[in-house]
């Protein structure tokens, strides 16, 4: 039995086949043969990965989001052309660390400041007042920057301070700008009692 195709020709299970169109294509002869990562490539991601695991990463965490990203299960599998894709999934996750251990030593250093100052409600006050919020832990890091200036530069009042304040002196006019209702009272007395005496 003799079987004669023009044109692409699929799977066929058997038989004579006699191709008049010549068009046959491998599979994967388009595709480039792929290479493997070389060392100084292997090196720099495993020294990425070994920065994240000094922040406090779990090595194995790095590999999984490399991998999911690439779609490999494997460093073996990675090749030369994903190491690009590979290192910026490692980058974007060792920066991530560094701002979250940036803003722990932060918060560390505003509540130190705090307790010597003894100034926790004025910080609390503040943090509501610029940012809404008072948890230090939901503060992005230049907030905690400025949240960490305001504590540093804050003077608490003394006791000695606070019971020796003397209010500024006024003078007549000021005091019947600013006391207008007072004034007033003021002056219908006088002429009251005045009337009376006199």
């Amino acid at each position: 039995m003799e079987q004669k195709f023009q044109g692409g020709v699929g799977q066929v299970a058997a038989g004579d086949i006699n191709n008049l169109g010549l068009s046959i294509k491998l599979a994967n002869a388009d595709k480039a043969e792929s290479r493997n990562l070389v060392a100084a490539q292997r090196q720099e991601l495993h020294e990425l990965r070994a920065k994240c695991e000094e922040l406090g990463d779990d090595p194995w965490d790095v590999w999984r989001a490399v991998h999911a990203q690439l779609g490999v299960t494997t460093i073996s599998e990675i090749t030369a052309e994903q190491f690009v894709d590979a290192r910026n999934v490692m980058r974007t996750r060792l920066e991530l660390l560094q701002e979250e251990a940036d803003k722990r030593r932060l918060v560390g250093k505003v509540l130190r400041v705090v307790a010597e100052k003894d100034a926790r409600t004025e910080m609390n006050n503040f943090c509501e007042l610029s940012f809404g919020r008072t948890q230090l832990k939901n503060l992005q890091k230049s907030q905690l920057q400025q949240t960490l200036e305001f504590v540093q530069y804050f003077q608490p009042m003394r006791q000695s301070e606070a019971a020796t304040v003397v209010p500024k002196e006024i003078s007549f006019r000021e005091f019947l700008v600013l006391h207008k209702q007072s004034a007033a009272a003021l002056f219908c007395f006088g002429v009251l009692v005045g009337g009376i005496w006199f």
